[in-house]
């Protein structure tokens, strides 16, 4: 809306025009438009590098070990106090929220690739406050 004013303004019309974000609503209706949100780390790697080193470097790499002896780790978040943010209710109760604890530890996982070994998880948590 901003952006339209200072563009009336440097074209030199003289008007009275008022904006609203009513246009910006339907044109994204019309489009199928809609807000997301962007998680996960898709977005790090580039897909061409990729499927490059998936098809070409990666099978020359590991020729030379044995399935038992690869392995892979990758850590999640473990929301150990996180509530449920939906329910089920009767339509006339009304139902009062929380705020959303971020109290959490965060989990390494670590397998080989035949599955012959999995280690224990490794909880790496907070620093305890004195």
């Amino acid at each position: 809306m901003e952006k339209a004013q200072e563009i009336l303004k440097k074209l030199n019309v003289e008007c009275d025009a008022s904006f609203s974000s009513g246009w910006l609503h339907k044109f994204k209706l019309r489009h199928s438009i809609t807000g997301k949100t962007v998680s996960g780390e898709s977005g790090d790697d580039d897909c061409e590098t990729v499927e490059d080193c998936i098809q070409n470097q990666f099978p020359n790499l590991i020729k030379r070990y044995e399935q038992k002896d690869i392995f892979n780790a990758d850590e999640t978040g473990l929301f150990y106090n996180l509530l449920p943010s939906k329910t089920l209710a009767l339509k006339s109760d009304t139902c009062h929220g929380r705020r959303k604890s971020n109290v959490r530890l965060t989990v390494l996982w670590c397998a080989n690739a035949d599955g012959s070994e999995k280690l224990p998880p490794l909880i790496i948590g907070k620093l305890k406050e004195s």
